[in-house]
């Protein structure tokens, strides 16, 4: 099965492979990274845009996908490829890789858990 299908229809691709990434003139350079409000407070931009991965689908076929589409549908499978690929450091990244990172080995370590706690009894 290469795709899915929501109960409305929807169909859905599944992610075989992020095979690469670049970003165009609209992405934020990291030394453009902070904001400033009126009161003083520096704030870090959140922000996923001008950046673009390109991805091949289990059925074969290739297409670029914005950062945040990715990243709303495969969060793990992106914060990997950002680590292996030395992203992290970059603004669109920075803000969110180590917190899903964070949380998958969390979920990895309950799901043990569970598994030791059910040999137990």
């Amino acid at each position: 099965m290469y795709a899915q299908v929501d109960d409305e229809g929807n169909m859905f691709q599944l992610l075989q492979e992020i095979m690469d990434h670049k970003k165009d003139g609209t992405a934020i350079d990291v030394s453009n990274s902070t904001i400033t409000s009126r009161n003083g407070n520096v704030k870090a931009k959140i922000t996923t845009q001008g950046w673009w991965l390109l991805v091949m689908w289990k059925d074969q076929s290739t297409s670029w996908v914005k950062l945040k589409d990715l990243k709303a549908s495969n969060p793990v499978e992106l914060a990997e490829y950002a680590v292996a690929n030395r992203l992290t450091e970059e603004l669109a990244f920075k803000w969110w890789v180590s917190e899903t990172l964070r949380k998958r080995n969390r979920s990895y370590y309950l799901e043990g858990e569970e598994e030791v706690l059910a040999n137990v009894t």
